[in-house]
């Protein structure tokens, strides 16, 4: 019967709404005991579950109130209770023997709030008595306590009745503190005892939630995020936050794992293309090998041209030293004074030369003035005239010769000049000159007749003789050297042209090859890098569903949880609706009686009227 008692106290303790207080308060306000035929109505099996929830301790329900004995004792356990749960006023055994009504109110007010924090002694409604006596009605207070008692405490006997209501209720507190440490807020076989026990913050929740059901009043996520929050850290569950990563990130390396399955046929083409690209290495690497050939050759060809080269190296010493010998010998006679004798020499001949051409020139202009002189004094004979224009026609090249030879000059009227003398003079000469030429010439033609005797006679003796089919082969001959020539030429310059040809294709295909090995290199790289990164995928892959799987094991730690939260919801919700269907039992009966009480008294009214 005890633990049936300690079981509806810590039912009450957790479904009990302080507004009830000041809503179910009777007139009389003297506390009644409670019938022990409440929980008769319990079956058997609800009965064996209950009588397990707490300590096997038996403890007495009654207690001797005007006892002296006890006195000490319950105060003691009432200091000691007060004290471990942080009472802010003083206390002392003397205090306590005879306390004044503020006192009272004060303890009662903190031993209320060790199951409800928000309980508050003062209300406008209710008097702080009778919310005490309501108070302790509800929890089920067996013996008799009367508001008196808590007004005047040092009446006789007052004191002693509150503080056995004091100690029931301590002593009840404790009890079901100790019946939820021990069944329903037990530890787990793996959990810290340091930290709080997952069953007790299960049933907080449950009793928050029945409450704001109770009450009408909706379940927000605020109300709950608390519980929340405390069950994720007794678990070690990851928070909304870190799931909400941890799935982004999980979406993330699906979307990565899913390029990656691209890069299987990337890497088959990419396979593909480096065996094309070593077959073509291989054609490459053997055209080198010809190249080498072919450069092995150039390089000899190279060795003989350096050596060329290096003779005329040597040659260019010499000439260089033979300079230098000049310029020494040269600068040994600039030192003598020669440079400058010479520089002397060259500057005075440049200064005849030059008065010479001013002096040629100043004679020009005063045979000029003459002539105009002349000219000016009288008139000039058109002979004259004729006679220049005759000489200076003559002068010209088809007869310069002529001119040459016979000293033909222009005249002029300073000279003397007289027709009759000058143009006889001037044929004589023409003619002299005339029969020099024809007599030059007789000779002339002589010499060229005997020439062509002699030819005519040659060529027969060489008609006669083997020499014209020699000669015939010798122009033959020269006709194919000059062909060889040619053909050499031709053949020197296709060889020049494809030996530039072949030493351009030799650096065009090494740059190739060079760009080839750079590419190769590139590919390798590019190869690693992606092996890498698949595998930094992979390992972060497996790090991922290992962590998944640790998260879903935590689940499965928690699954059970979770059903025995719904069991223990069901069973409570079982007993809440036996406990209600008895007080509701419980109502029926006493408003029964009481109007049968009403029905007699009025009909004992009726009789006595």
């Amino acid at each position: 019967m005890d633990h049936h008692r300690t079981l509806k106290f810590v039912i009450i303790l957790n479904l009990i709404n302080p507004s009830d207080i000041y809503l179910t308060m009777p007139r009389n306000f003297s506390l009644q005991p409670e019938r022990k035929s409440r929980m008769t109505g319990i079956p058997s099996n609800i009965k064996a579950r209950t009588s397990s929830v707490g300590p096997q301790e038996q403890k007495p329900v009654n207690r001797e109130v005007k006892s002296k004995a006890n006195i000490p004792k319950m105060i003691g356990s009432l200091i000691q209770f007060l004290e471990t749960t942080d009472y802010s006023n003083s206390l002392s055994p003397k205090i306590l023997h005879s306390p004044n009504s503020k006192e009272i109110f004060s303890i009662f007010e903190h031993l209320v709030r060790q199951i409800e924090p928000s309980f508050r002694i003062e209300n406008d409604g209710m008097k702080a008595e009778e919310v005490c006596l309501n108070y302790l009605k509800i929890l089920g207070y067996p013996n008799i306590l009367s508001k008196h008692h808590l007004l005047a405490p040092g009446a006789p006997q007052a004191w002693n009745s509150v503080l056995a209501a004091f100690d029931w209720f301590r002593e009840e507190t404790e009890n079901a503190n100790d019946a939820i440490n021990f069944s329903v807020f037990g530890y787990d076989d793996d959990q810290d005892t340091e930290e709080e026990p997952l069953n007790k913050i299960i049933f907080q929740l449950k009793s928050v939630i029945f409450k704001r059901r109770r009450e009408g009043l909706d379940i927000f996520p605020s109300d709950i995020e608390d519980y929340r929050c405390r069950i994720n850290r007794v678990l070690n569950a990851p928070s909304e936050d870190d799931m909400k990563k941890l799935y982004d990130r999980l979406n993330e390396v699906d979307k990565e794992m899913n390029s990656i399955n691209n890069v299987d046929g990337e890497e088959r083409s990419l396979r593909t293309q480096l065996a094309e690209t070593e077959s073509s290495l291989k054609s490459l690497d053997e055209k080198l090998r010809d190249h080498e050939s072919q450069i092995a050759k150039l390089k000899s060809l190279d060795e003989e041209r350096t050596e060329v080269l290096k003779e005329l190296e040597l040659k260019n010493k010499e000439a260089e030293q033979q300079l230098a010998t000049v310029r020494a010998k040269v600068k040994e006679q600039e030192d003598a004074g020669y440079g400058r004798l010479a520089q002397e020499y060259i500057m005075l001949r440049e200064r005849v030369d030059a008065r010479l051409h001013a002096k040629d020139d100043l004679i020009k202009e005063v045979e000029q003035k003459e002539l105009d002189y002349t000219r000016s004094e009288g008139t000039i004979a058109p002979t004259l005239d004729a006679y220049n224009r005759l000489v200076g026609s003559l002068r010209k090249p088809p007869f310069s010769q002529i001119t040459k030879n016979c000293n033909l000059e222009v005249c002029t009227y300073r000279k003397g000049f007289d027709i009759a003398k000058q143009l006889p003079l001037l044929v004589q000469n023409v003619k002299a000159c005339v029969e020099q030429l024809t007599l030059a010439l007789t000779s002339k033609e002589q010499r060229l007749s005997e020439l062509v005797e002699r030819l005519e006679t040659l060529q027969s003796s060489i008609d006669s003789s083997e020499l014209p089919d020699v000669q015939a082969k010798l122009d033959e001959v020269k006709i194919d050297l000059a062909k060889l020539d040619e053909l050499l030429a031709e053949e020197y310059s296709a060889h020049t042209k494809a030996e530039e040809e072949y030493v351009s294709l030799c650096s065009h295909r090494a740059k190739e090859l060079e760009q080839l090995k750079k590419q190769l290199i590139d590919e390798e790289q590019r190869q690693t890098d992606l092996s890498g990164k698949l595998e930094e995928i992979i390992q972060e892959r497996v790090k991922i569903t290992s962590y998944i799987e640790n998260i879903s094991q935590q689940l499965s730690v928690f699954v059970p949880y979770i059903e025995s939260y719904f069991k223990t919801k069901e069973s409570a919700s079982r007993t809440w609706q036996m406990h209600i269907n008895i007080l509701r039992e419980e109502v029926q009966s006493a408003a029964r009686r009481i109007e049968n009480k009403v029905r007699k008294a009025l009909e004992e009214n009726s009789l006595s009227e």
